[in-house]
Parts: C-alpha cells; structure tokens; sequence
C-alpha cells in the first residue's frame, strides 16, 4: 500500500467510526493524573525549571479526532486556546458538537492535515499529537510540520507505538490480513469476524492469550477490535527509532511523558541484590539507551509517549529531571502543582491536621510509577498558604516554626536551622514527580 492510499484507507476508517467513540453527551471528568499529563506546566517545568502562566498561550491538538482530547486540554490549561485539527470531516463535526453546550469554549475545530499545519498562519506554545504520529506514512514529515508551527520556546508531546509491546497484536493483524479481513474497507462485518475468529479459540493459543483481554464485564469493544486488530496504518517503533526521528528533523527529547513509570534501576530489585556490574554502568549509559534497555527487558508501554523541543533551545539545567534535581535553597520559589492545588486537597490536609492523621497524597493524585508519599499532617498543613499564592522555602519553614514550636522529643524551641531542613527535605520528596515544583531566587 502507498502513502496516498494509505491515508485514504486512515482516513475511512477514521470517517466510518470517529476516535474516540465517547459520546458527545457524556459528563467529562478526566483523571487527576490524566490533568496532570496534559497540563502543559508539567513538561514546561521539566525543560525550563519555571512554572509558565497559561494566560494567552495557544494549543494545537494535530488529529484531535472526536474532540475529546481537545476538551481535557482545554480542562487542564482553564487560561489557553485550544485549536484542534483533524483530516476527518466526519470527526470534526462529532468534535463541535461535543463543545456545543459550553458557554465561551476556548476551544475551535477545523478539518485539516498534518500536511496543512502552516495555513493555520501561527506558532504555538504547545502542540499535542496522540495517537496519531505512528499511523503517518512518515513520521518524520509529520514532526517537521509540526516543528515548523512550533514556537522556539514551545514544547510538542507526541507518542509512537511500541514495537516490542505490540508485536502480538501485529502478529493478529497479519493473521488477519491472510484471512482477507484486515484491509483498508474493513468496517461492522470484519470486526464481528475478528470477535468470532477470537472468541472461538481456547484460551491456552498464544496470540488469544496474548492479545485478547475483555473487560470486567467480560466484554471486548467494537472500539478495541478496530483500534488493535483492524488498525489501518498501524505501526511499530522502539527508542532508538524515536531518537532518530528527532535528531532527523532537528528536535530533542524533553522527558518521556510517563517518565517515571520508566526506571530502569526498579528491574533489577533492591540496590544491594543488583550485580555490581550493573550498578557501576547503568548511571554513565547515555539516556536513549538506558530507555532502549528498559523497553528491552519489561516492554510494558503500549506508548513510546513523549515531550520534544526544538534542539538548539538549550535547557536551563541538565536533563532529565530525576537524574539532575535542584539544591533547593531558602529563598526559592515553591509553587504547588495546579491538579493538588484545589480546594479539595486543601481541606483533606486541613482535617488530617485538626485530627492528628498523616496525609497521603495519592488519593488526590495517583502517578503511576510514582513513590507511595504520607507526609506528617503538621509539615503538610505548613504548605496550606501555596493554594493562595506561591511562598519562598523560608516562609514555609517559619510557619512550620509556629504549627511545630517544640521539638516533640527535648521539649527544646524548633530552631530555624531545624525547621528549614525538615522543610527542605519535604520538598526534596515532593519536587522529582513535580508535587511542587521549585523555581530558583
């Protein structure tokens, strides 16, 4: 299949059944964690170390697709501009419909290609392209269209399939393809088909056992078969094809945008059960191929999902950030992440202080491959004035002072020395998976 015909055949897919299928009329509550991905202070932070203000910042979201998307970024960034493109007519018109019954959306749609970005005539702060980059005919044209409408200081996410994670499920569409079910017209016969085809096997075959996961309710969606076993244009990659890609087209990795589900010491046990060979190599292997080694040994992103800029805008610090954390010093500027900064939050670690219980954090924002954090309600409550406004460490550290004035074991004042490291070393918890994040004085 050529390029032409095959995103004639994305296309017809995409047009049949628009992605995602969610109705147009459901309530939109994204997760907590979904808000704190598509929150464009979190990759900003990660390559500037500054908190960016939203207001008049503009979004593209490059094969928006029903809209949904859209929407949760318009959610998490309440300050910008969303503009959403898609080559689907048929998507975009499910797309304004579902931001139909908001009143003032910051949010627009238009039907346009990857190829057609430069005739929207602007540069953007941030560009979001998920789901999209791996079902390109060439990826790399899609980043440079995309570069090419970037602002010099603006981030892009964008993600690939994995290779190594996926290659049952290609295994299934080659299946598939042989049977003469897997091809560009496939719509409702060829998905009851695939259904029939799986559901007929016994579950020790290794492609069903592999590939084949129904839900709670026992169930595998019309939107699962379509999007995994008939997907058109779909194809695998790994890191080092993502590095290429960028280095190709003149961008640079920011971060992995599930940077910390991604920790290649975790795979090897506790420090003191890691052969000594793999301790002493691991932290000199340059970053791609600490990624590769990772995907290699414990494939488990479907996603290579990531954050990239443009190569000559140089990081104000080295990256990535959980390699190279900051010295907080006590006149630094500490700011609580926008999805922990919500009146919610506030009265949780309010009333585990009046009631003397630890405060976890996870309840309110759960990271995946993120550290389990239950922080003394005492220390917690000393943060409370960051959901006002952000507070230099020394101001955190004297209302710590006053909500601890005796050192619980001598009786002795709490000294600000005291005071000012417990306050450091809470921040130094919170700050590598951006809980708080802290801008130098």
């Amino acid at each position: 299949m050529n390029s032409v015909d095959r995103l004639n055949a994305i296309l017809q897919q995409y047009e049949g059944a628009p992605y995602p299928a969610t109705p147009i009329d459901e309530l939109t509550q994204p997760e907590p964690n979904t808000l704190y991905q598509q929150n464009i202070i979190t990759p900003y932070y990660l390559h500037h170390r500054r908190v960016v203000n939203l207001k008049n910042k503009v979004i593209l979201d490059v094969g928006c697709g029903s809209g949904l998307t859209s929407l949760v970024l318009a959610l998490a960034n309440p300050d910008a501009r969303v503009i959403g493109v898609d080559v689907s007519p048929t998507s975009i018109a499910m797309a304004k419909a579902r931001i139909a019954h908001l009143k003032n959306p910051q949010i627009e749609f238009q039907v346009l290609s990857v190829e057609e970005l430069p005739q929207l005539g602007r540069q953007f702060d941030y560009i979001n392209c998920d789901e999209v980059l791996y079902l390109l005919p060439n990826p790399i044209a899609g980043l440079q269209m995309m570069k090419a409408v970037l602002k010099p200081d603006g981030i892009i996410r964008a993600n690939l399939h994995s290779a190594i994670q996926r290659q049952h499920f290609y295994r299934a569409q080659e299946m598939f393809a042989l049977m003469g079910v897997f091809h560009q017209d496939a719509g409702e016969i060829e998905t009851a088909l695939v259904r029939e085809t799986m559901s007929a096997m016994p579950s020790w075959v290794d492609l069903k056992a592999k590939t084949w996961t129904p839900d709670a309710q026992g169930q595998v969606s019309d939107q699962v078969i379509r999007m995994n076993y008939l997907l058109q244009g779909d194809k695998g990659y790994t890191i080092p094809d993502l590095f290429h890609m960028l280095e190709s087209v003149g961008l640079r990795l920011i971060e992995m945008v599930n940077w910390q589900q991604w920790n290649l010491g975790l795979l090897f046990g506790k420090i003191e059960q890691m052969p000594a060979f793999i301790g002493l190599s691991l932290p000199s292997l340059p970053y791609c191929q600490r990624l590769h080694l990772f995907e290699l040994i414990h494939p488990i992103h479907r996603l290579l999902d990531f954050w990239c800029t443009h190569a000559d805008v140089k990081p104000a610090v080295p990256m990535p950030l959980h390699l190279n954390l900051p010295k907080i010093e006590k006149f630094d500027c500490v700011f609580i992440h926008p999805q922990l900064q919500t009146s919610t939050v506030r009265d949780a670690i309010c009333n585990c202080a009046k009631h003397n219980r630890p405060f976890a954090i996870e309840p309110h924002l759960s990271i995946l491959g993120a550290k389990t954090i239950v922080i003394d309600s005492g220390i917690a409550a000393s943060l409370l004035p960051l959901w006002d406004a952000p507070q230099t460490v020394e101001a955190i550290a004297k209302r710590w002072q006053q909500v601890r004035p005796l050192n619980s074991c001598t009786l002795e004042p709490t000294s600000e020395a005291e005071s000012l490291r417990e306050v450091t070393d809470l921040l130094e918890t919170l700050l590598p998976d951006l809980y708080v994040m802290v801008e130098k004085s």
